[in-house]
C-alpha cells in the first residue's frame, strides 16, 4: 500500500486545527453569554434567568460561597492573609443579603451564615 505520508500528517493538522476552532467556538459563545449577563446586571441589576425561568440566586451564592471557602483554606496554607479571607467572607455575606432583598431564592445551605 503506498500512502502519502505528508497528506496524512496534513490530515492530522487539519483534524487538530478543527477541534481547536470548535473549542474557540464554544468559548467566544461562552464569553458572549457572559458578557451579556454582565451588562444586565450592571445596565438594570438583573441576573440572567435560571433553568425554568426561576428567579433564584443559587448559582451567584453558590459561587461566593466556593470563593469565601477557596479563601479560608488558603489563608490555613499560608496561601493567602486573613485580611483576604475576611474580604471574601465579607463580600459573600453582602452578596447574599443582596439578593434575599432582591426577591432572589438562596438556597439553604448558602443561606446559612
Amino acid at each position: 500500500m503506498n500512502v502519502d505520508a505528508a497528506a496524512a500528517i496534513t490530515a492530522y493538522f487539519a483534524e487538530r486545527t478543527a477541534q481547536a476552532q470548535a473549542a474557540a467556538d464554544k468559548a467566544l459563545a461562552a464569553l458572549a453569554e457572559a458578557a451579556g449577563a454582565e451588562a444586565a446586571f450592571v445596565d438594570r441589576q438583573e441576573l440572567p434567568p435560571a433553568v425554568g425561568g426561576m428567579k433564584q440566586g443559587w448559582e451567584t451564592a453558590g459561587w461566593f460561597t466556593e470563593r469565601a471557602t477557596r479563601a479560608a483554606s488558603d489563608a490555613i496554607k499560608g496561601k493567602a492573609t486573613r485580611e483576604q479571607y475576611d474580604q471574601a467572607k465579607a463580600e459573600r455575606e453582602a452578596v447574599l443579603v443582596w439578593l434575599e432583598n432582591h426577591d432572589f431564592e438562596v438556597p439553604g445551605p448558602y443561606a446559612d451564615r
